[in-house]
């Protein structure tokens, strides 16, 4: 214990002196642990460490970004992943690219994408590579938290299966799977507390909805945060957080016609979802 507050006051005054030389240079570190992996409506994973270290110079970013957590409570699978975004801030907009990794054994820049044969075999590489370009107006005028999002696939595993008229035979066309996100925070300043409203939708057929041909636009994540921030000591950040996610994409009205729909499972996984988080930054 001794050694590590050696270690992580070394790391304090290095920064410290960074800062003090070069005024706009930034960083983070820290890590959260949550009871679900819940991700743009879809439950990934159950409980799960989530690593992330970020560090930036005026408004240029370099983030990573990792999972750890079995596929689900049983423990008998993992599924590890590694994030890398590059992104610039500028007046509120932020424009980037992130690389997700999923161990399985393909190398980690594998955009080769997968045939019909390696579709049907579930055998093809899971990398994926995605633009994206946000909006928070709260960092322009403070008393309107509102945050908006765009993110596509572009390289990678994105693809489903079509049928060519022209030759009436199965081929894999590209998704461009993308996914729009809505946000907006109300803060109670007095007590701490975030509660955070998001609504998310997939404008055509996309990875978010299993590649449902049938459905093209989808409004495939309702979900409501919680949480309270608090600082503890001058650099570190403690979250306390529970997270309430809808995935509507599948979900029936019932054969009888009733009012509430029935929640249903697909794509392994369940429409309702919940978590509690703790996370803990230094920055």
């Amino acid at each position: 214990m001794k050694k590590f507050t050696v270690i992580l006051s070394a790391l304090l005054l290095s920064v410290s002196t960074l800062r003090a030389e070069w005024p706009g240079f930034t960083w983070s570190v820290g890590a959260d642990v949550t009871s679900n992996y819940l991700w743009r409506g879809l439950n990934l994973g159950g409980l799960a460490f989530q690593p992330d270290v970020m560090i930036g110079y005026g408004g240029l970013e370099i983030e990573g970004w990792a999972n750890l957590s079995p596929t689900d409570y049983t423990f008998k699978t993992f599924a590890p992943e590694l994030d890398m975004t590059i992104s610039y801030n500028l007046f509120g907009l932020r424009v980037g690219i992130t690389h997700y990794h999923y161990f399985d054994g393909s190398k980690y820049f594998n955009f080769k994408g997968s045939d019909f044969a390696a579709y049907k075999a579930d055998d093809y590489n899971t990398n994926q590579t995605e633009v994206f370009a946000e909006y928070h107006l709260g960092d322009v005028l403070e008393s309107v938290p509102l945050s908006i999002g765009w993110y596509t696939y572009i390289l990678g595993d994105d693809r489903y299966a079509v049928l060519d008229p022209a030759t009436n035979d199965s081929v894999m066309k590209q998704a461009y799977s993308s996914y729009l996100e809505l946000s907006y925070d109300f803060c109670f300043e007095k007590v701490g507390l975030t509660l955070t409203p998001t609504i998310g939708i997939t404008p055509w057929t996309s990875f978010y909805t299993d590649f449902d041909t049938k459905k093209g636009f989808a409004v495939n994540n309702i979900s409501l945060k919680l949480s309270w921030d608090f600082q503890a000591g001058e650099h570190a950040t403690i979250s306390l957080y529970g997270l309430g996610m809808l995935n509507t994409h599948g979900i029936t009205t019932g054969k009888d016609g009733n009012l509430f729909p029935v929640i249903k499972d697909t794509y392994n996984n369940r429409h309702l979802n919940f978590a509690i988080g703790l996370g803990v930054y230094l920055e």
